[in-house]
Parts: C-alpha cells; sequence; structure tokens
C-alpha cells in the first residue's frame, strides 16, 4: 500500500501525510466500509487497517524513536508533537479491539467526504492529515 499501509510490522506505519486516520467500533462492517471506499474512487493500495489486540504493539512501537511518529517529529518542530496524543488513542483503541483506518487522499474536499463516509460507520477521533496540518474531523 502507497502512503497507508497494511502495516505489517511498525516499520511499515509511515508518515501519514495526505491520510485520514480514524478509530472503528468493534461493531463495524469492515469490508461494506472498504467497499464504499472503492465507490469514491479509493484504491485498495490506499486504505490500511490495523484491527485489534494483535496489532496494538505495531502502534506502541511507533511511539518510539522509529516509526510513524518520528517521521512525523522529523516534518518540523513541535508537529510531531501535536500527534503524540493521537498515536496514544489509536493504540489504545488497538487494545480495546477496535480498528484504526488510514486512507490516502491528496486533496483536502477528499480527506473531508472520507471522513463523512467513516462517521456513517460509527468511527471516532478521526484526524485528517496534511502535508503541514493535523484536521480533526470528528
Amino acid at each position: 500500500m502507497k502512503g497507508a499501509t497494511d502495516y505489517e510490522d511498525q516499520g511499515d506505519l509511515k508518515n501519514p501525510v495526505n491520510q485520514v486516520v480514524a478509530i472503528l467500533p468493534r461493531e463495524a462492517d469492515l469490508a461494506t466500509i472498504v467497499r464504499e471506499l472503492h465507490k469514491t474512487g479509493c484504491e485498495s493500495d490506499a486504505i490500511g487497517v490495523l484491527s485489534g489486540r494483535q496489532d496494538a504493539y505495531k502502534l506502541d512501537a511507533a511511539s518510539g524513536k522509529e516509526g510513524w511518529l518520528a517521521k512525523l517529529a522529523q516534518i518540523g518542530p513541535g508537529f510531531g508533537d501535536l500527534d503524540a496524543g493521537n498515536i496514544k488513542d489509536y493504540a489504545k483503541a488497538l487494545r480495546h479491539d477496535e480498528t484504526v483506518i488510514a486512507v490516502v487522499a491528496k486533496l483536502g474536499s477528499k480527506r473531508r467526504e472520507i471522513a463523512e463516509l467513516l462517521k456513517q460507520h460509527g468511527a471516532k477521533f478521526i484526524n485528517s492529515y496534511g502535508m503541514f496540518s493535523i484536521e480533526a474531523l470528528g
């Protein structure tokens, strides 16, 4: 997957620029969500998923000096600090058997469209990551 990843290990947790990242509840129908994302023009390789406790360690590992947070911190002073709480929220959700989904979308309008779709499926902590900004969308 380009940008968002299939997250095989913590090294795959790439910089989330141009992505929407959200927490889906346990009862969310992931197959339906992915199908709906495809209908909006999102390709399969633009959708990444972490599910449940078995994937929580991947975000925990990324909270250190490697992975997602470290890449955010390299963008500019203090930028990574803005996201530290989000990473903790995503890791906590995984430990509670929820799902974290990331969808690549370059345009802010497309990220907002994706956020609206995810909200319809009960998503929370929806964040849009631009080049130099993080926008809370739900």
